[in-house]
């Protein structure tokens, strides 16, 4: 969605208050006084805090799927596997000054009402990063690329755990290590029968 330049101030300044301090920390006022936006023209842009919050979320969605698809369009067609490089990106950013963790995560922990706007914009985050790695398992020959995807999120997203509860910002390299064996393990697995004919 388009919004005014005082809009994209606003989806600025909120996007790394809510995403440095926590979204239920960071009130309209903190907002409008750093943005120097007025609170009339925050309102009229987007409606109420919920709706501000939609709009950052959205926002990073948007930018984090550009930058994902351009990080794996620039990678070799040789490049042995897709999935382990998709985690590649994920531990580089991990690794980054500042990092606290998966803004989509730690905002759902954050937004229990499932009727938050917001909750919608996380669900579609979370659904188009599985079928990323889907597509991605498919991509490396692996066997029923949709476990994969949902097998594979589940080490993404606990890693994303481990951020939040124990500040292991290193945790994204072992979901790493256990897919690449798991990678390994199935690559070694002699072919059914039925494969076979």
């Amino acid at each position: 969605m388009k919004y005014s330049t005082s809009g994209e101030r606003v989806l600025d300044v909120a996007s790394r208050l809510f995403y440095a301090e926590g979204i239920g920390a960071i009130g309209v006022d903190r907002i409008v006084e750093e943005s120097g936006v007025s609170k009339p023209t925050l309102y009229t842009q987007f409606k109420s805090k919920a709706g501000l919050i939609a709009a950052v979320l959205e926002r990073r969605h948007q930018d984090r799927a550009v930058t994902i698809t351009a990080y794996l369009h620039a990678l070799p067609p040789e490049t042995e596997s897709w999935v382990l490089a998709f985690f590649d990106w994920f531990a580089r950013s991990h690794a980054k000054p500042g990092f606290r963790g998966c803004p989509f995560t730690n905002a759902a922990a954050e937004l229990p009402d499932p009727d938050h706007p917001a909750r919608q914009v996380i669900a579609d985050y979370k659904t188009w990063t599985r079928q990323m790695l889907t597509d991605l398992a498919d991509r490396d020959g692996l066997p029923e690329p949709q476990w994969w995807g949902s097998t594979l999120m589940f080490l993404i997203d606990g890693a994303n755990a481990r951020v939040i509860t124990i500040s292991d910002t290193a945790a994204i390299l072992d979901a790493r290590n256990i897919a690449a064996s798991m990678i390994a393990a199935a690559a070694a697995l002699p072919l059914s029968n039925e494969e076979t004919l």
